[in-house]
């Protein structure tokens, strides 16, 4: 053995914890989520943990990272008067309906989840109401009502990011717009518009 090796390298690495990589990867997308870290970087941190097979290798994965996201179980909950609303599922489904006038910001996060939301029967103010949708390893679905303009800017990764229109279009109302925007890294997100008369 060579005189100069450090004791430390002879040691064997701890083994990789069954939970470990799933807490690596749901850190990982929560900082995504939250624009901490980029699609890019993402991919290439994943790759990293999938084939991580050591704890050691695993926590240079999140090595660098920026200020720790705040955990969606202690993240403080907004003011109701807050402009913004977010609606969001982290490893579970999350399902509601909307009634009465949407915000005029929403934002949609289905982490290793899904999340389905409909908002045909609510009620939009005039002008631009844009909805932020991201999903990671999820699925994201948002029901809208006929006659509303929407504009998609969503992209995705390795998933699809859609807006789906009835073929036979009622008549848009110029006075609403619905901006979807966002992205779906290893998941999927759909909007739907309702056909007239739905």
């Amino acid at each position: 053995m060579p005189a100069h090796q450090d004791p430390a390298d002879r040691l064997p690495s701890a083994p990789l914890a069954p939970e470990a990589r799933e807490r690596v990867v749901e850190l990982l997308s929560r900082h995504f989520a939250e624009d901490r870290i980029t699609a890019d970087d993402l991919e290439a941190r994943l790759e990293r943990v999938y084939h991580a097979t050591t704890a050691a290798e695993l926590e240079a994965v999140t090595a660098g990272l920026p200020a720790s996201v705040p955990s969606p179980r202690t993240a403080a909950v907004p003011a109701v008067d807050e402009p913004r609303r977010r609606i969001a599922a982290l490893f579970s489904g999350h399902e509601e309906r909307l009634t009465g006038v949407v915000p005029n910001g929403l934002e949609v996060r289905g982490r290793l989840g899904y999340v389905e939301l409909d908002l045909t029967q609510a009620t939009f103010e005039p002008g631009l109401t844009e909805i932020d949708v991201r999903a990671f390893m999820g699925y994201v679905q948002v029901r809208l009502p006929a006659g509303v303009r929407v504009e998609s800017r969503g992209r995705a990764l390795f998933g699809f990011f859609a807006v789906r229109r009835p073929q036979s279009r009622g008549p848009e109302s110029a006075s609403v717009t619905v901006r979807v925007r966002g992205r779906a890294a290893l998941g999927f997100v759909e909007c739907f518009v309702a056909q007239g008369g739905e």
